[in-house]
């Protein structure tokens, strides 16, 4: 993700202090075992998201909208990127699927790429093509 200067251009230490904090940043993300939406303050508030899951049926983990993107991640610019990953916990059987957000918010690849099987886990790079647009690719 790019660092973005202040309003004068300039980097300060601050603004590099926490963007460097927010780069070591992991927030696990316990998905209860009903259809999940993610929260974009979440996604905005670390680098990478991990969310855990025992679906017992399959299950839904929906995106938030590219505008609640683009609101919760305030220093970002086109080209910045985020990642989640989704853990699936499930012995055997039961999906974890990935679904775009309601507008803005674009899933690229094969729909079974979006798909994380019981037993296993998927990461996911998002890249803003627009101030509340995102690209979502498998990693």
């Amino acid at each position: 993700m790019p660092l973005i200067s202040n309003d004068n251009g300039a980097i300060d230490r601050s603004r590099l202090a926490a963007w460097a904090t927010k780069e070591e940043l992991v927030t696990v993300v316990a998905a209860t075992d009903a259809a999940t939406v993610q929260a974009a303050a979440t996604l905005a508030g670390a680098a990478r998201t991990l969310y855990t899951m025992t679906p017992t049926a399959s299950r839904a983990l929906t995106t938030p909208t590219g505008a609640e993107l683009g609101a919760a991640f305030t220093d970002e610019g086109v080209g910045s990127s985020y990642q989640f990953t989704v853990v699936n916990v499930a012995a055997a059987t039961h999906p974890i699927v990935v679904t775009a957000g309601a507008s803005g918010v674009t899933l690229v690849g094969a729909a079974a790429t979006f798909s994380v099987a019981a037993a296993s886990s998927a990461t996911y790079v998002a890249v803003f093509t627009a101030a509340n647009t995102v690209s979502i690719y498998r990693a």
